[in-house]
């Protein structure tokens, strides 16, 4: 998909707001889920002007012989395909190991994010069991299956990624696909066994198909574009799509791909994420589902009767015109009752995993109305669902917690009223 934010940053926004009284809608509908790599050679986003080195082979690590757990060490190069080599740590994240294509200064960038969040002398806490059994879901293949009740914020897994290649590596004509291929041969080689046997077994086959199904796009923090990375996360890949899914994820700046109920589950029932935008209209979806993964949508939402999918297109078609109001200070038609019916279209639409914009601009014209209890009410929703679906690194979770501790005192405080 394209990015795992999914709302701007209230801060910039707000500065933004208090100097010219309106509103950029917030990107909450960005796609924010798996993001296929595009087939190599058909894109170029970066001009390689240096000479192509040749791989080397990696040699698999012994099984038996192999240290248990390996210490944090980054090796490498291990091989290179122009600017882009292989790096590996089979002691990264407490022992969990990763392998990295990616520049030299990256890989500086994955040290420090490792001192910082994984410090050496903090003793790694005991797994708990997880709270999803893997099994077959009738027309899906695996899947996974809550084996106990849970509710709205619990965690389901917190994983960092096995493999990182940067985004150029895939994208860059000065990068052949045979040298693409050797070195993502090698890159699986050195992956710890127990982490190698789980990418393997991800569905795709080969390296660069595995990865071209379940990658995530990440940022590891350049700030420049050269930090953007496409990781994958082999026990994520069991999580099949939904449009309306019942979990949410994020990844946070410790690099962890963490999942989150978006609703009570019952046990026995199939947890999953949705790949694409969920307010796409069902046509739109099917077609995004159909291009990327080669796969016909057959959650409830697809399967319903068409004249259940044209009410739902319909919802989707006023969410979108409330919304593009609430954005613009200047609008009139902003009312209570309007606020009342998003919130209930959001609802009626089983929007569990994607509603913290949604709860964001309520929050917010509720205060521009001079309804303060309103507004505290869905700024601490808005604060709950941001953990949820974007993680406690977030922006735009200080903003809601000022809104929710003094809304007479933040600059929206009657700002329709004073119009």
């Amino acid at each position: 998909m394209r990015a795992i934010c999914a709302l701007v940053c209230l801060t910039s926004l707000v500065t933004a707001a208090q100097h010219q009284h309106t509103f950029q809608r917030p990107q909450q509908h960005l796609e924010s889920c798996k993001w296929r790599p595009p087939a190599p050679r058909l894109a170029c986003a970066i001009d390689e002007t240096e000479e192509q080195q040749p791989v080397s082979e990696a040699q698999a690590p012994n099984e038996e012989t192999d240290p248990q757990p390996w210490p944090s060490r980054w090796e490498g190069p291990h091989g290179c395909a122009g600017r882009y080599c292989l790096f590996a740590n089979k002691g990264f994240a407490r022992g969990r190991g990763i392998v990295a294509i990616t520049t030299t200064q990256n890989v500086e960038r994955l040290k420090r994010i490792e001192k910082e969040e994984y410090p050496p002398d903090e003793k790694p806490q005991p797994d708990s069991p997880p709270p999803y059994v893997v099994a077959e879901v009738e027309g899906k293949g695996l899947g996974l299956l809550a084996n106990k009740t849970l509710h709205r914020g619990d965690t389901i897994m917190k994983k960092t990624p096995a493999m990182l290649v940067h985004r150029a590596f895939f994208e860059s004509v000065a990068v052949a696909p045979q040298s693409q291929d050797a070195l993502l041969d090698s890159a699986v080689a050195l992956l710890p066994p127990p982490l190698r046997k789980e990418f393997l077994a991800q569905m795709g086959g080969s390296p660069s198909a595995i990865l071209a199904t379940n990658s995530f796009q990440m940022d590891i923090g350049s700030g420049s574009g050269d930090g953007h990375h496409y990781g994958n996360f082999p026990e994520v890949s069991r999580l099949n799509h939904d449009c309306r899914p019942n979990a949410a994820f994020h990844i946070g700046a410790d690099l962890a791909h963490t999942t989150m109920a978006a609703r009570d589950v019952d046990p026995r029932t199939e947890l999953a994420i949705s790949y694409i935008d969920p307010l796409l209209p069902r046509a739109a979806r099917q077609q995004r589902i159909r291009h990327a993964w080669d796969f016909a949508c057959g959650c409830a939402l697809c399967s319903s009767s068409h004249k259940a999918a044209d009410k739902s297109d319909a919802r989707l078609r006023e969410i979108a015109r409330i919304e593009a109001a609430l954005a613009d200070f200047t609008d009139e038609s902003v009312t209570a009752r309007v606020l009342g019916r998003l919130v209930q279209l959001y609802a009626d639409e089983r929007l569990d995993a994607s509603v913290a914009g949604a709860y964001t601009l309520v929050a917010l014209n509720y205060n521009m109305l001079g309804d303060a209890r309103s507004a505290q009410r869905y700024a601490r929703l808005a604060h709950e669902a941001l953990l949820v679906e974007k993680g406690p690194g977030h922006g735009d979770l200080a903003e809601m917690a000022e809104l929710a501790r003094s809304p007479r005192a933040h600059f929206t405080w009657r700002a329709r009223v004073r119009r």
